[in-house]
């Protein structure tokens, strides 16, 4: 009877476990957020419904693949890898990067990570829960300029306060060759041949006297080319005056400055005929 009743108990335990962890998943795959659940490797393990239609991967397309190199752009893996040495210290992290979705698109995420553990405490993972804030952030404004600028005809940039790159339109992609995902995150090094004290100075202006400025640029395009734009740095305030973006329009001024470029080296050419008469 006795060999019975323990049987009946563990039959019990294993129902019940089953039970509960068709009540965990179903929770998961309804929960209005999107879930992520990586290893110690921060390999992917599980996502739910909702992360799988906020990125527009499948989940046999992200199961297995290492989170933050899957997920996010390359220009984030600075600050992600400071994110990932603190994994291990038992603590809840909380940030906004941006993520990839499977066509190239990016979309801010606010995302809260906690550790887990087996049962001999070790952290053997991680679970992340990711909301996308893309239009509800503190940048919504922005957003709404963005949206306004898609089809402008000139460059259209958008940056938050320490000039980092956040969104650029169609104009901006035409005239300097790169796309969104190549410049996300970036000071738009690229387009400047590497860092440009003029560029961060520029900003500081826009930042620390709140006023716009105008400024030319000489820059490289995705080919090699180089071109030259007129920017207008706008400094973007919040309803207490504070700077949360910077918008700045780029007007293509190539074809003027190369005409520029030619005279004055006509007029260098003719000074050395005379120069040479006499």
């Amino acid at each position: 009877m006795k060999t019975e009743d323990n049987l009946l108990r563990y039959s019990d335990f294993l129902n019940s476990a089953v039970e509960n962890g068709k009540l965990i998943y179903s929770v998961l795959e309804s929960f209005p957020l999107g879930i992520v659940i990586t290893n110690e490797k921060d390999e992917i393990i599980y996502i739910n419904f909702k992360m799988a239609q906020m990125t527009g991967y499948s989940r046999k397309e992200m199961v297995h693949k290492v989170a933050h190199k899957f997920l996010h752009f390359p220009n984030q893996q600075h600050k992600l890898q400071s994110i990932l040495d603190q994994r291990h210290s038992d603590v809840y992290e909380t940030y906004e990067l941006y993520v990839k979705r499977n066509n190239g698109t990016p979309f801010l995420a606010h995302t809260i990570t906690a550790p887990y553990k087996n049962e001999a405490n070790e952290t053997v993972g991680t679970i992340s829960i990711v909301t996308d804030i893309t239009l509800t952030n503190r940048h919504s404004e922005l957003e709404a300029l963005a949206i306004a600028a898609t089809k402008a005809s000139n460059s259209v940039i958008i940056t938050d306060k320490f000039g980092r790159i956040e969104w650029v339109n169609e104009g901006f992609t035409k005239l300097s060759g790169y796309k969104l995902f190549e410049v996300i995150d970036t000071k738009g090094e690229v387009l400047r041949n590497g860092d440009d004290p003029n560029y961060d100075s520029d900003i500081y202006t826009v930042v620390f006297e709140k006023r716009p400025i105008l400024r030319e640029y000489k820059k490289l395009d995705k080919k090699g080319n180089t071109y030259w734009v007129v920017s207008s740095f706008t400094p973007v305030l919040d309803h207490h005056g504070d700077i949360k973006g910077i918008i700045i329009i780029d007007t293509d001024i190539t074809r003027q400055k190369i005409a520029e470029i030619k005279l004055l080296e006509a007029e260098k050419r003719i000074e050395e005929l005379l120069k040479n008469k006499t």
